[in-house]
Formats: structure tokens, sequence, C-alpha cells
């Protein structure tokens, strides 16, 4: 069954169903034969009203029927889907609605959903707003304005873990948006609302919901630059904004979290070594591991001691979206030298993978040289008990911060070793995401997810004491810095 997404409002309606989207007006009027019409032009001054005006309501005032507002709702919703295409029953309905409704009015038009839809699920249309606008990552507090034929609600807005929270909201039900730039008392009227929901504080971006004429955005600006604070952002947007893509979205394949293997680090050295080496070097490393001294035969075998996993073995290919580097892919170091030497002047400057080249931090070396991988990672030249790990992945153009947070914040749900995703985080000198992973072995690795040019680049900088942090980020700070990704 199908699920439809609908931004309701007095004035307009936008949906959208797995396969099309349409727009209309929420308009009822009497038929010839007293049955519903619903989409003609909303006029004041004949028998024509929006339904939606008049879901606070038992009746629409249609003369001579004055049919029920449930009546009128449903006739709305069975217009909606016979423009999408689809039949009823539907999965579900889910309603974005004006901020300052209530349960009265969410339960009366929930009413006239169930008919068409089995689940009918209600959000407010500040929070969906900001929750669907990437520029309010960086914000603190949002405002969100909602115009509608005669009335205004300001509602403030913050950004947490758990998705968009409504701080507070102000109803007014007397300033009408045609009365802006027209009457003075307007625009004072703005400025009070503001005033009493910000209380004093200040937004950093103001969202203006159902106004697209340059006059009456220039006096809501003023307005809120005199009240919301010296710079605020003015973000115009529309109800077709607000429609989420309806899955599975084409050309956007969400980066897996990269988890990395639970034993890290933990098994012992020999057990290691005896279970991924050849047999006939099975003594020399075992022996070697008893001594604390490793002689490797090879920097690709050393990655498999060192690291304890194989995922290295079977590493992902390169998407095959993904573009021709611009450079040829590091060859494998040569083998390390004994402990006295230093193998550090063996270790590329460079190394590319896919469309993103990064250098290689001074006292490291990659340990994954495969020219077609999606993942790259490096091991410290001394032996210390440290990685660094990069990743790549093709994404949609049009695939932002928002959605790849939304894809970590489902996968964190079902795997509790990641934990603590934060976003906007500047780390060497760039804005991303951020979160930790705890494998059940019991090293913590720091993840840094940028997003360039069509590419997530996830950088994993893993140790086990919390004190090796203190080491280990500086290198990890001065590989970030040195990404550089390609279009």
């Amino acid at each position: 069954m199908a699920q439809v997404e609908l931004v309701l409002t007095d004035t307009r309606i936008w949906s959208r169903g797995p396969a099309t989207h349409w727009d209309g007006v929420p308009s009822v009027v009497l038929g010839s034969n007293g049955s519903l019409v619903i989409g003609e032009p909303l006029s004041p001054h004949g028998q024509v009203g929006s339904a939606v005006q008049f879901v606070a309501a038992e009746r629409v005032a249609l003369l001579p029927r004055v049919p029920e507002t449930t009546e009128a709702l449903a006739a709305l919703f069975a217009t909606v889907l016979e423009n999408l295409g689809l039949s009823a029953p539907c999965e579900r309905f889910t309603i974005v609605c004006p901020t300052e409704w209530g349960a009265r009015r969410r339960e009366t038009v929930a009413v006239a959903a169930r008919r068409f839809a089995e689940d009918v699920v209600f959000e407010a249309l500040a929070a969906r707003s900001v929750v669907t606008d990437e520029a309010t990552l960086r914000a603190g507090r949002t405002v969100v304005l909602e115009f509608g034929a005669l009335t205004t609600t300001a509602a403030v807005v913050v950004r947490t873990p758990e998705g968009a929270h409504i701080e507070g909201c102000e109803f007014e039900p007397d300033l009408a948006l045609d009365d802006l730039g027209v009457d003075p008392g307007a625009a004072e009227g703005l400025a009070a609302v503001l005033t009493r929901l910000l209380d004093g504080g200040r937004a950093d971006v103001v969202q203006i919901f159902g106004v697209t004429e340059p006059a009456k955005l220039s006096v809501i600006d003023q307005v809120a630059r005199q009240i919301c604070g010296a710079e605020p952002e003015l973000r115009p947007v529309s109800g077709v904004e607000l429609l989420r893509r309806p899955e599975p979205r084409a050309g956007y394949v969400p980066d897996p979290v990269r988890a990395m293997p639970d034993t890290e680090w933990l098994q012992p050295l020999r057990r290691r070594a005896a279970a991924h080496q050849p047999k006939h070097h099975t003594g020399r490393y075992a022996a070697a591991a008893a001594t604390g001294v490793v002689v490797l035969a090879a920097a690709a075998v050393g990655a498999v001691i060192a690291f304890g996993g194989s995922e290295e073995s079977t590493a992902p290919t390169e998407p095959a979206a993904a573009p021709a580097t611009s450079a040829p892919a590091a060859t494998p170091s040569p083998a390390p030298a004994p402990a006295t030497t230093s193998s550090a002047a063996a270790a590329p400057a460079t190394h590319t993978l896919g469309p993103v080249t990064f250098r290689v931090p001074d006292g490291w070396h990659v340990t994954s040289p495969g020219a077609t991988s999606a993942r790259v990672d490096l091991g410290p030249d001394d032996g210390s008990r440290l990685r660094l790990t990069v990743t790549q992945t093709r994404v949609a153009a049009d695939a932002g911060y928002a959605r790849i947070a939304a894809d970590l914040e489902a996968q964190m749900q079902q795997k509790p070793s990641l934990g603590d995703l934060r976003r906007d985080v500047v780390f060497a000198g760039r804005s991303g995401l951020s979160y930790i992973e705890r494998p059940q072995g019991g090293s913590t690795v720091r993840w840094h997810v940028l997003l360039e040019h069509g590419t997530q680049v996830s950088i994993g900088c893993q140790y086990v004491a919390e004190d090796d942090w203190a080491v280990l980020e500086p290198s990890c700070e001065e590989l970030a810095t040195s990404i550089d990704v390609q279009p």
C-alpha cells in the first residue's frame, strides 16, 4: 500500500505519493446536484470556502445543505488520491499541519483521513520546515513564520539529536498577510509577535512560509533584523519543499556506518598471527609475538597482524558512479625494515581514493592501498595501536547533511555501539557531522563525516586507551585538513 505526504494550510494543499505529486486549493463548494466540488478558486464573496478554515467548526457554511466538516475534508482527500493516481486504502497519511493546531483540530482531520489510510500521522509545520532545511543545521534557533489568509503564526525551533523541538509558539488571529506593506500597523503587529516569542533572545535563521512577494519579504526582513538580531538569515519556504522524497530515493545510496571489527586489537597477537598468515611463516610470527618484536614479510601482512581484521581482504569496490581518479593510486609500501630503521621515508606523500586525494601524515603509512577500494587504512610507523581510516561514497547531488544525519540516526537505533551524533561540528577547519563508535572489542573510533561535490567522505580515528586520543588527534586533524575532493 502507498504512503502519502500532505502539507495542509487554509489556502493550499501540497501532496506527494510514490510516483507523483499534486498541489491545489483546499476549497469546497456545492455542485448543482448537491455534491461537494473541490479545487475551485477561493472567493471571499462567493459560495466557495476553504475546508481547512472550518476545521474548528462542525459544519461548513455552504447553503442550503451545510455539510459536516469531516465530509468536506473527506472529499478533499479523495481528490488528492485521484490526482496522485492512488486508490484507498493507503498505508499511511503523513499530514504536515499548521503549527498552532491543537488536538481537537488534528482529530477532526484524522477522522476524515482514516477513511483513506490505515494510519494517520501529524507533524507541525514549523518542525518539518526546520528539519528539511539544511541551512538550519548551523542555526542555534530558527524562527518560522506561517502566514495564512487572515492569521499569522510564529514559532521558535531548535534542532536536537532527536529532531526539531518547538520552544514556543505565538498565534495572531488578526494579522493578515495582505496588510503587510500596506498597513503600517501590520509591521508593528509582527514586531510585537516576534518580541513575545523570543522574549529578549535572538534567532539565526527566519523561515517564511507562504510569502513570495518581494515587497512583503522586505517588510518582514526589516522587522526580523530589528527583533531577531543584526544579521538573521531570511529564507522563504514553499509547501513543496516540505514534502520528503518518496522511498526508495533513486540515485542515492546511504553510506553505511563504517564499523570496525569487534575484536580489534584485543586478540592475542600469537592467535591472530596463526589465524591469518601462511603456515610456513607461523612459527616465525609466533616467536616474534612472544618477544614483543614483529618482523613482517610485507606491509599488507603487517596490516592484518597489527589490526586483527580481515576487512581489507574483502573491502568493497569503488562505486561505479565514482569518477576516475585524478592521480594513480598509491602502490603498496615496501616491507618495513627492522625496528631500528624508520619506514617513514617509504610512505607515499599522497594517496588517491576515487575522487578523494589526501596526504599521508608524517610517521604513517598506507596499509590497504587497493586502487579500487572505497576504504583506505593507515597505520603508524612505530607500531602503536592506532589507526586512521578514510572511506568515500558517491551520493546524489541533492543528498545533503540532513539526509546523511537521518541515515546515521536510523542506523544508531539498530547498533548500540554507535552514538553521540553531532551536527555542524568544525574539525580541521571543515564543518560536518561527527559520531562515536565503540566496538565490542573495547576500542574507540571518532568518525568525522564531510560532504563535498556529491561525495561523502568519512574519516575514522581509532585508539584503545583514552589517553591515546591526545597522541592521535594531531595526525587525524592533519589527514582531515589535506582531504581534497574532485567534482
